[in-house]
């Protein structure tokens, strides 16, 4: 029979690499401020897994995730909290707030992953959140996000990845199935973009439009200048190499002021305050 599994826990199966996000983090701040960072903001933090897994990391560590959808941030308290220890889970705070304006501690790092922060399709809400995230940072902390482009981006298509049998942080089963990123319009006029996820497998109960996302692609360059606007004093670009014997990235993330001949690609930015 087909496996009902909860859609948070596929996407993190497909799409999360916790153990890689905070290893470059300490990468980063290597790079600038030259210390350990000890406090972290998930921004659009839904299942919080960074949070929960920032605060594992080390016990000196504390996090903030924010988020708006009550019923996400839920389910993160009941299965991702609860994986943690008493003392663990008080190091973690889930705010049900906008990244707009939610206040918290000034904190080591803000992180906006999965281009969640690519909601913001205006240039002057998208620069009043990043002179948020400015105004949140201690005076050496660091800004990190990610994007994606190259031609492919603005394509019509629909990409496949192989995800193996497994079991989640909860201990929670799941089967072998495929994950499937489908970019359904762009619009090239206002760069919009209407993305789907859809999770198949021989032995799951299939979900089509498990996730669906209108975004504003963003360029790396609009980026960096909508940084700067906001007062960061760096901005640097992480990318993956390329293997040229497999055919594909070759997982490590380094610092580039070039990056030429890439039909689809994923970066990090860095702004530091």
């Amino acid at each position: 029979m087909k496996r009902s599994v909860d859609r948070h826990v596929l996407y993190e199966a497909s799409v999360q690499g916790t153990d890689v996000d905070i290893a470059l983090f300490e990468k980063i701040f290597r790079s600038g401020p030259k210390r350990a960072p000890l406090t972290l903001r998930e921004d659009f933090c839904g299942t919080a897994l960074l949070a929960r897994d920032w605060v594992a990391s080390d016990p000196r560590r504390l996090a903030w995730g924010v988020d708006l959808h009550r019923p996400t941030l839920n389910w993160a308290r009941k299965h991702r909290l609860s994986t943690l220890s008493e003392a663990d889970r008080e190091r973690v705070h889930l705010l049900e707030e906008n990244v707009l304006n939610v206040s918290t501690p000034a904190v080591d790092l803000i992180a906006a992953l999965n281009f969640s922060y690519m909601i913001f399709r205006e240039r002057a809400t998208l620069l009043q959140y990043f002179r948020s995230v400015y105004s949140g940072l201690v005076d050496d902390g660091v800004f990190v996000l990610d994007l994606f482009g190259g031609p492919h981006a603005q394509k019509v298509m629909t990409e496949q990845k192989s995800i193996p049998a497994g079991r989640d942080i909860e201990d929670t089963p799941y089967p072998a199935f495929k994950y499937f990123w489908e970019q359904a319009r762009f619009n090239a006029v206002d760069q919009s973009i209407l993305c789907h996820i859809h999770f198949k497998g021989r032995d799951l109960v299939p979900q089509t439009r498990a996730f669906s996302y209108t975004w504003r692609l963003w360029s790396i360059t609009e980026l960096r200048d909508l940084l700067s606007e906001a007062g960061f004093s760096r901005i640097d670009s992480y990318f993956e190499g390329w293997s040229d014997a497999h055919g594909s990235s070759d997982g490590v993330l380094r610092k580039r002021t070039r990056y030429e001949g890439m039909d689809a690609w994923v970066a990090y930015l860095a702004a530091y305050r």
